[in-house]
């Protein structure tokens, strides 16, 4: 592979900005596409885990792996100790690695690739906790690191006081023989600032002398036992820490392999959330791996205007070289069509193009997410191979035509039907007829490989054979006739001419020199210019009407979208409305239920008391709950008032849905009489709803009155089975049922009880006989299940 030719090295520096380490850096460097299907899958997949995880949680810190790594080789030396500073980088080392540890699971969040690469990671906790045993916070070691050390450091504390004291008094008995009044130290012994014309008043060893030479640093005599004994202790706690040192540089050694380990998983890591940062300030996809090679708006990373902040970081990228943003590019390889020949002007962009399908290859296969719209699929392929550039060798005696002709054959020789292979500028740099030539027959030999290729041409031969294939597409970078540039973008199924002349035209060669070359040309290929212009003019016309087009059905679309959206919401809110209403209707009627059962309890109450009940109590009892419950229902009528009742107008009788006409109203009793069909029938007179004279209910407001369809006939009998419950259980059930059948307009309750031992029917029929709401009882006939129920006429 030639990836240099490619922009690879350019993409890998952009990405190791954002590593955290030097050796996630040099990972991410030497970075190299996998042609394994089953690893280029999982790279993507740790890529996309860290992407999603950096919108919920920040990056792992993993600094300090590059100080603590070189560590590694050096532990497992016998009776060998790392100094504390060494010690103290291990420890940073493992405490990343359990902090790595800490980075899965997060909540709400499927993250497989990277609990993968994380779940191997060994538990070093108790080594960490060693840290604080040992270690101050500032890196000294601790007077508890062990109970010997503890006991010498008390002890140099005893006699390093005791030396100070005596030194002091000494100052004190001999004030004239000093220079200054206090204790210094010189090479680890106590000593006293001596004048040098009283030496001889201070014996003792003479330590240092001062640059003026008037003081000399004197251990009087008298002390030299007590610093022996100071500088004995110390000795001590050199050897303790050295043996704690050494303790403990054994126990990082006997995790050597695990901290190794740590290491590799760490700066894997580093380098794969470098990746994962670079997907984010790109706005980059992943891709799906399949048998196309299709690219949706790709845009190559050292043009893309989104990177141009990291680009100026990392190359020096001056703001005023920028050109403009990256035109996205679109390309569609698929079926028996895996071969791209692409042409068109000069400048125009072609190995621009060939070079990120090149590049997107590699970095697809590398873990990267690709700066590219949704929709982007690519093979996995074992290799690219690329010929392009200027392959001359002055050293090895080969032209540029031979050095390419040489790569070329080393590629069609390597090449299998899973390589990409790139070819810029195929057949140029020779005679044109031979070179097309050349060019058409290492084409079609890649054909018969039957692997992808692209190839980008300025011969007229290849452009020839390339158009109107099955098997080849053709395609141009678009040129704006108007504008007199380029546009960048490719146009599959067309041919593009190179351009010469006007590129020699802007780049200021004399207009004398352009229009002798034009005529050298002659008419023939004028009238053929000219005719390609027309055609390229009629073609961009008929693609900016498909654009048109495409556009118009996309808001078409959108507006069809949206209003289905509304329709939906629409429908999730009436949904919404319904279920509200729902539970408020069931909890107006279960405050109905409760609020007549008290009422028919108490007129039972007052009937068991002996206490007289008025004649129409039971009535007023159903009349008002009916009016209740159709007030909470709405009625037929929705929120209309209904008319008042007349007697000889026209009423509906809601029970059985139907109309009729008022015949007697007997408002004491709560009853009336209606003539419906002919036939005279005995209701309820708060089952009635006056109408107006068309038939309909009154309307507020003026408006129309609701529509809706009558509700079906209500049937005249009400049933409940008590078999199986115990007479407690049963009689609660049975005066619930009463109620309700009262409620509902029920004519009689058929209450099924069984024959068993006739306690329960007894205790039902008892029951029944008191119960105000009901006017009488009798067992069932034969069709009505005999002595095993009985039948209760409720009261109207």
């Amino acid at each position: 592979m030639r990836h240099q030719e490619l922009d690879w090295p350019g993409v890998l520096r952009l990405a190791g900005r954002f590593c955290s380490t030097g050796r996630g850096r040099d990972r991410i460097l030497s970075a190299l596409p996998s042609p394994d299907p089953a690893e280029v899958l999982r790279r993507a997949a740790l890529t996309r885990d860290l992407v999603e995880r950096s919108g919920h949680r920040p990056a792992a810190p993993l600094g300090g792996l590059d100080e603590a790594a070189p560590l590694l080789p050096r532990l497992g030396a016998p009776g060998r100790a790392l100094p504390p500073e060494d010690l103290l980088d291990l420890f940073v080392l493992v405490e990343r690695s359990e902090e790595v540890r800490a980075m899965v699971p997060v909540e709400g969040l499927e993250l497989p690739a990277l609990t993968s690469l994380l779940a191997p990671l060994p538990d070093l906790s108790d080594l960490l906790a060693e840290r604080d045993v040992v270690f101050e916070p500032d890196g000294r070691i601790r007077d508890t690191a062990s109970a010997r050390l503890a006991s010498i450091r008390a002890a140099i504390v005893r006699v390093r006081r005791d030396v100070v004291r005596r030194l002091e008094e000494y100052v004190r008995a001999r004030p004239d023989a000093f220079a200054d009044a206090y204790v210094t130290e010189k090479g680890g012994r106590y000593c006293l600032p001596v004048r040098s014309d009283r030496r001889e008043s201070v014996p003792g060893i003479v330590h240092e002398k001062s640059g003026s030479g008037q003081t000399l640093f004197v251990e009087p005599l008298a002390l030299v036992e007590a610093n022996n004994a100071l500088a004995e202790a110390l000795e001590e706690e050199r050897e303790e820490i050295h043996r704690i040192l050494l303790a403990l540089t054994s126990r990082f050694s006997s995790r050597k392999a695990e901290l190794s380990f740590a290491v590799e998983v760490l700066t894997e890591l580093d380098a794969y959330q470098a990746r994962a940062e670079l997907a984010r300030r790109s706005e980059a996809t992943f891709p799906s791996f399949g048998d196309a090679l299709v690219l949706r708006g790709a845009r190559h990373p050292l043009l893309d205007r989104r990177l141009a902040p990291l680009r100026e970081e990392v190359f020096g990228e001056r703001p005023e070289e920028r050109t403009g943003d990256a035109v996205p590019l679109d390309i569609a390889l698929s079926g028996p069509r895996r071969m791209l020949v692409l042409s068109g002007p000069n400048a125009g962009g072609k190995t621009v193009a060939l070079k990120t399908v090149g590049l997107f290859a590699l970095l697809a296969q590398s873990g990267f997410a690709l700066p590219a719209a949704e929709g982007t699929e690519l093979p996995v392929f074992d290799d690219v191979r690329v010929v392009a550039g200027d392959a001359q060798d002055l050293l090895g005696d080969l032209s540029s035509f031979a050095a390419t002709m040489t790569r070329t054959a080393a590629v069609l020789d390597a090449a299998t039907e899973r390589t990409l292979v790139l070819l810029d500028e195929l057949g140029s740099g020779t005679d044109p007829d031979e070179g097309g030539a050349l060019a058409v027959a290492v084409l079609e030999e890649e054909l018969r490989r039957g692997g992808f290729a692209v190839a980008t041409t300025h011969l007229s031969s290849v452009k020839e054979w390339a158009y109107g294939r099955d098997d080849v597409l053709a395609a141009a970078m678009e040129f704006d006739e108007a504008a007199g540039r380029p546009t960048f973008q490719v146009r599959p199924g067309a041919t593009g001419r190179s351009r010469a002349l006007a590129l020699a035209r802007r780049a200021g060669l004399p207009e004398r020199v352009v229009e002798a070359a034009r005529a050298r040309l002659g008419s023939g290929w004028a009238a053929a210019d000219a005719a390609l212009e027309r055609l390229e003019t009629e073609a961009r016309a008929a693609r900016e009407e498909a654009e048109r087009l495409r556009e118009e059905r996309a808001a078409l679309g959108a507006v069809r979208d949206a209003a289905q959206r509304e329709r939906e919401a629409l429908a999730a809110e009436r949904a919404r409305h319904r279920e509200k209403a729902r539970l408020e209707v069931d909890r107006a009627l279960q405050a109905l239920r409760e609020r007549t059962r008290r009422e028919l309890d108490r007129i039972r109450d007052e009937a068991r008391a002996g206490r007289a009940v008025a004649r129409g109590a039971l009535t007023t009892v159903v009349q008002a709950a009916r009016q209740e419950a159709d007030a909470v229902l709405g009625g037929d009528e929705g929120s209309a008032p209904a008319l008042p009742l007349q007697v000889g107008g026209r009423v509906r009788v809601t029970p059985f849905g139907t109309t009729g006409k008022l015949l007697a109203l007997d408002e004491a009793r709560g009853h009336a009489e209606v003539e419906v069909g002919g036939k005279r029938m005995r209701v309820a007179a708060a089952d009635l709803r006056g109408l107006d004279e068309a038939g309909r209910p009154a309307s507020p407001r003026g408006t129309s009155a609701k529509v809706s369809a009558p509700p079906a006939p209500v049937s005249a009998r009400a049933e409940i089975v008590l078999i199986g419950l115990r007479v407690d259980a049963a009689l609660p059930e049975l005066e619930k049922a009463i109620n309700d059948a009262l409620l509902s307009g029920k004519g009689s309750l058929r209450v099924v009880h069984g024959f068993g031992t006739g306690r329960l029917a007894a205790a039902v029929r008892e029951f029944l006989a008191e119960h105000p709401g009901v006017s009488g009882h009798r067992p069932g006939d034969a069709s009505e299940g005999g002595d095993a129920a009985t039948i209760a006429e409720l009261a109207e």
